[in-house]
């Protein structure tokens, strides 16, 4: 199994979903809701020294996304420009309510392109259909990188005209080689602009005071701490219910949108849970994901051991469902990503028992060993998807997931077999 047949099943998986079920994204709702931000230039404001000292509030609507170790991260509901160019998301971090860095990304692949699933004329044979979609890719990929360069261009004379600063000096990011970034930094009176260019995937912009630039993604927070440390903070955020129920606290989704980005997402999930700074666009820059609408090119096993090393921890995989090893994990305060066959009837039916199983304590999951409830499991010609087990019940033979996708914040249920039955990649975190 690898990186490339994961996401362009999931490109698939999300192809097919109705419409009323597909996931809702960050830049989906920031494009659904008017703001009086929108094409308005904030650099002036979001530069101000009133601003950064705390006297000053940030423009515009912002909404929460959840914390990263101590710090707690927003982004605006609004697309504005900054320093001339329009900005996709501006994403803010504060701590102990003071702004901390503000993160503005330009230019991303994954939005761009989303999963490619182009609607072809009637009547093709095989060969004229790839020659049409190569032809339809290759004009999106043209345009995508004279984008990419013109707004690189944009910003390097934008970023040295207001700093006053014509030689930027070369940063690193990360300890790990795979994850590690190379951002240039302009400075000026203390203060610093980050300019990481990932060609040809990611345009990020990041304004923040010059003595808190980090050197790795881990959150400042944890700087000082070891893994064994930050191992032991994990075991105490393992939640153990009175009817049972084994499972993580506060471990929260990221929202993938229209993109074939579910074991990304889901990674990154993971990553944010250990204190990393690390997004899903990052890792697809990192894991040398091609713009070509799937993960053709990339290699996914190899960003999620670097992910795990990045944090300090260790990573082993298995291409099935190791209930044992799950279950270890989660008692030591470790998620665990598997790999599966996905079905939408079957996710309708997890859906509906976490309703009812909150409304009644009492409700069960099918038997799993009637053989009709069996017939509907999704079989090997299925869809793949990823999802984070984040907790187990014994008694029950239930294990809980998360899933990429937002408004999922709430742990669903799943009969060990059935999980069993439809895994294919099982990736266990420890200490």
């Amino acid at each position: 199994m690898n990186g490339p047949l994961l996401h362009l099943a999931c490109a698939f998986l999300l192809a097919t979903l109705p419409a009323a079920a597909i996931p809702n994204s960050v830049l989906g709702a920031i494009n659904d809701e008017q703001s009086p931000l929108d094409g308005t230039d904030v650099t002036d404001d979001l530069l101000g020294p009133q601003l950064w000292a705390g006297n000053a509030a940030l423009p515009g609507k912002w909404r929460d996304e959840g914390t990263i170790g101590t710090a707690t991260l927003s982004h605006l509901v609004a697309r504005p420009k900054l320093f001339g160019r329009d900005v996709i998301l501006l994403r803010a971090i504060h701590r102990d309510d003071r702004l901390e860095s503000l993160e503005a990304t330009f230019v991303d692949a994954g939005s761009y392109f989303g999963y490619f699933n182009e609607k072809l004329p009637e009547g093709l044979t095989r060969r004229q259909a790839r020659d049409e979609v190569q032809r339809r890719l290759a004009t999106r990929q043209a345009a995508f990188e004279t984008l990419y360069q013109e707004t690189l261009t944009a910003l390097e004379t934008s970023i040295a005209r207001h700093t006053g600063d014509d030689r930027p000096r070369e940063q690193t990011l990360g300890r790990n080689r795979t994850l590690r970034a190379e951002p240039r930094q302009w400075t000026k009176d203390g203060f610093s602009i980050r300019l990481l260019a990932a060609h040809p995937r990611l345009i990020r912009v990041t304004l923040q005071p010059a003595d808190s630039t980090p050197r790795d993604w881990l959150d400042r927070s944890l700087a000082e701490t070891t893994p064994r440390h930050r191992a032991a903070d994990l075991a105490t955020r393992v939640q153990r219910l009175p009817d049972g129920t084994v499972q993580l606290d506060r471990l929260q989704p990221i929202a993938q949108g229209n993109t074939p980005y579910c074991g990304l997402n889901s990674l990154g999930m993971a990553a944010r849970y250990f204190g990393l700074h690390l997004d899903e666009d990052w890792l697809a820059a990192a894991g040398g994901f091609q713009n070509t609408g799937s993960a053709d090119g990339s290699n996914m096993l190899r960003l999620y051991n670097a992910v795990a090393a990045e944090a300090g921890f260790q990573l082993t995989r298995d291409n099935q469902l190791d209930l044992p090893g799950i279950r270890r994990a989660i008692d030591s305060g470790f998620p665990v990503i598997v790999w599966r066959r996905f079905s939408h009837d079957r996710n309708t039916l997890h859906d509906r028992f976490l309703r009812d199983f909150r409304r009644n304590p009492a409700a069960v999951l099918p038997d799993p060993n009637d053989p009709a409830e069996r017939a509907t499991w999704p079989n090997d010609e299925a869809p793949l998807h990823a999802s984070v087990v984040t907790g187990y019940h014994a008694d029950r033979k239930e294990l809980l997931f998360l899933e990429s996708w937002s408004g999922k914040d709430v742990p669903r249920r799943m009969r060990l077999e059935e999980l069993a039955a439809t895994t294919y990649l099982c990736f266990i975190f420890k200490p």
